[in-house]
């Protein structure tokens, strides 16, 4: 008797076993299911054109206050139409720094509407810049920045002095270094011409000034040259041919010589 009742129960604890692995298989094959509906709906749904970039109206530009839209639209790209999500972010945003003119940017998807999103931030011009590239201009750290970016409207916004011919990155230190100092001195520096290394100058209300080769003593040039504010006062302005600060211990001054009329005003009783 008692192994009658133990074959039972043996035999109610297999056909328990078998329905709890028939219930785990259906349980295995309805998440499969369901797991290939979710994706097959969300491929389908992410088909939709609702979820595509299809035209430059869904671009949105912010921060751009001096570089037009269209010139930085050129600068991503894009191909239509394209899945927004299958956009890559990092791939726009890395291309669009290229543009000497941006300092940062930063490019984000929408998904509802679809739309990307690109936040920049500009580069701020403080001189116009000659260079080997052309016109253009610099910013506080000496980036050159050509002009071509800006628009005839905005290149009237931006400061015309002081000018830097002959720019390059030989410069470049020495504009980080002392460009406050130019924009700050009371005598107003209107150009600075590196185009000649050996023997760089300065356009100012003064005249003419030359600095030589050596700009490592440009701050006390500088401060010789503030020195020198009353000049005028003393020499007529259409006498001085130009102020030599290439030793700013022993500044110098060369005039034009006098006329014979003028000498002869000059020693008439």
């Amino acid at each position: 008797m008692t192994d009658l009742v133990v074959s039972d129960s043996l035999k109610n604890r297999r056909e328990q076993l078998m329905w709890q692995r028939r219930w785990r298989r259906l349980r295995s094959c309805w998440q499969f299911v369901c797991v290939c509906g979710l994706t097959g709906g969300m491929v389908w749904v992410m088909s939709w054109p609702e979820w595509s970039i299809r035209s430059d109206r869904q671009v949105e530009f912010v921060g751009n206050k001096l570089v037009g839209r269209e010139t930085l639209y050129k600068n991503l790209d894009l191909a239509y139409p394209q899945a927004i999500w299958q956009l890559s972010t990092q791939a726009l945003g890395d291309e669009l720094i290229k543009n000497p003119a941006l300092l940062r940017v930063e490019v984000t998807r929408q998904l509802f509407p679809a739309q990307v999103n690109v936040a920049v931030q500009e580069r701020r011009p403080v001189a116009i810049a000659v260079a080997d590239e052309g016109l253009g201009y610099l910013d506080g750290e000496g980036n050159y920045i050509p002009a071509t970016l800006y628009s005839q409207a905005v290149r009237k916004t931006l400061p015309q002095t002081p000018q830097f011919l002959g720019y390059g990155p030989q410069y470049r230190s020495f504009w980080q270094t002392h460009q406050i100092q130019i924009q700050q001195s009371p005598v107003n520096i209107r150009i600075i011409n590196g185009n000649n290394p050996s023997n760089i100058s300065l356009t100012t209300d003064l005249g003419l000034v030359f600095l030589g080769s050596d700009l490592s003593r440009f701050e006390q040039q500088v401060q010789v040259l503030e020195k020198m504010q009353s000049l005028p006062s003393r020499v007529p302005k259409e006498r001085l041919l130009f102020i030599d600060l290439t030793n700013p211990d022993s500044p110098s001054i060369q005039l034009r010589p006098q006329a014979p009329k003028e000498k002869a005003a000059v020693n008439k009783p």
